[in-house]
């Protein structure tokens, strides 16, 4: 079993995106705000050469942060199969040594509440409350500060 994370562009993660996040959603759906622009890595992680899990990282600014860099996480998934094998610490820690060649920074996201305990395992924090996402269900802002 080899394991190997690289940079894709965007069309290569939409099928796991839409299948594990947005489930039953049609494709163009599927697309973030912010997946076509020059900054935004997009990385997926494979076993062999099948995808199992993605994420998307881009700049973008949460204004309840304090920090003028700041980096988000969107769409990271691992695809249900592969589920509780490692494989979403291990993307989220190639995803953070990126965010460590640009410090000082922040890494921030909006986690599914189902989500919030693997993030807090990673030393993540919660920052407010819990709030809906429309059609998406409960989710927390929740971030790491490398400065």
């Amino acid at each position: 079993m080899k394991i190997h994370i690289k940079e894709v562009n965007v069309e290569t993660i939409l099928p796991v995106r839409q299948a594990v996040l947005r489930n039953g959603k049609p494709r163009e759906e599927c697309f973030f705000e912010g997946d076509h622009a020059e900054e935004t890595i997009h990385l997926a992680l494979y076993i062999d050469e099948e995808i199992q899990a993605i994420a998307t990282i881009l700049k973008d600014k949460s204004e309840k942060l304090k920090s003028n860099n700041q980096f988000r996480l969107r769409g990271m998934a691992v695809i249900p199969e592969a589920q509780g094998k490692g494989l979403g610490k291990h993307l989220l820690v190639y995803a953070e040594d990126l965010i460590h060649q640009n410090p000082p920074a922040i890494l921030w996201f909006y986690a599914r509440k189902s989500a919030v305990k693997f993030y807090q395992k990673n030393n993540f924090e919660v920052f407010g409350k819990e709030f809906e996402i429309p059609t998406v269900g409960p989710h927390f802002l929740m971030f790491k500060n490398y400065e």
